[in-house]
């Protein structure tokens, strides 16, 4: 019986990138170990997050990386369950949920997100129970955990059950990439501010407290002018304008770079474009 295109045969002397592995005694037992709050009923199976890369065994048998991530696999149902419990019209009766129609197109368009992995928090998982993954689920890219390289890499290996194919852990490792590809400082954070997207924005208001910035390719008219006022609001019009282009055009690249690859239509282009100008993170990208 052929697999899901999501996966391919495991390779069992290989650890990978998107590797499901087995809730075995052994993994629960050092789970509920050194991250007792996952050792959870309802996280059925482990998925490898960590870049295949850095799982590969080198000189004395170690791989380069110290830590294996691992994100937690949930049932479909709960992860989709959890959703509905958001939504404003919806009642309970003999045990089942009753909502209205005007939610129907919204909780679609969810479950359509999670089964094509285009939903940023999920990678949606098909059943192959000729391999051990019983039901369908959804691996939380949140819920995530690390576990020493050097004493538990085996233990992962042992419980490796599946791998996904080829473009799918291609798939994974851009969302992973994008779930956290984020700046902070071992110290300040947190020690005096709670996370790295409040430490930005006190950087950005501390050098502004300094310096007002100017592009440099205007900074020579701009002090030419600095002494006419008029000047100077044309110059800094112009340079707000510039900047606003400027975003626009970075934007478009970004879009054009992730759509190109993944097939998208002109309408599926719009959308990602809106998603992505709206993040916190691209937009903290595109101001710098």
């Amino acid at each position: 019986m052929d697999l899901h295109f999501t996966y391919n045969k495991p390779d069992k002397a290989k650890l990978k990138q998107g590797d499901i592995l087995k809730k075995t005694p052994e993994l629960f037992e050092l789970i509920k170990e050194v991250h007792p709050h996952y050792a959870r009923e309802d996280y059925l199976y482990f998925q490898v997050l960590t870049q295949t890369c850095d799982l590969v065994p080198r000189n004395g048998g170690k791989c380069k990386t110290r830590y294996i991530t691992l994100a937690a696999v949930r049932d479909l149902d709960l992860v989709v369950g959890r959703t509905i419990e958001g939504l404003a019209d919806r009642t309970k009766f003999q045990d089942k949920i009753f909502c209205s129609e005007s939610h129907k197109k919204n909780l679609q368009d969810h479950i359509n997100k999670l089964l094509n992995n285009n939903d940023p928090d999920h990678f949606f998982l098909q059943a192959e129970p000729d391999y051990g993954l019983s039901k369908p689920c959804c691996t939380q890219l949140h819920l995530s955990i690390a576990i020493k390289a050097y004493k538990h890499f085996d233990l992962c290996l042992s419980a490796k059950i599946i791998e996904l194919s080829e473009n799918f852990r291609a798939k994974l490792g851009w969302l992973v990439g994008n779930l956290y590809s984020r700046v902070g400082t071992e110290d300040y954070v947190p020690g005096a501010i709670p996370d790295s997207t409040a430490y930005d924005e006190y950087i950005n208001e501390l050098l502004s407290r300094y310096v007002a910035w100017v592009p440099s390719g205007d900074f020579a008219k701009f002090k030419k002018n600095a002494k006419n006022a008029t000047a100077v609001d044309e110059i800094q019009n112009k340079i707000e304008a510039d900047r606003q282009r400027a975003r626009e055009s970075q934007l478009n690249n970004i879009v054009a770079a992730i759509a190109k690859p993944l097939g998208f239509d002109d309408a599926q282009k719009v959308s990602l474009k809106n998603i992505l100008g709206q993040h916190p993170l691209i937009q903290k990208a595109l101001r710098s």
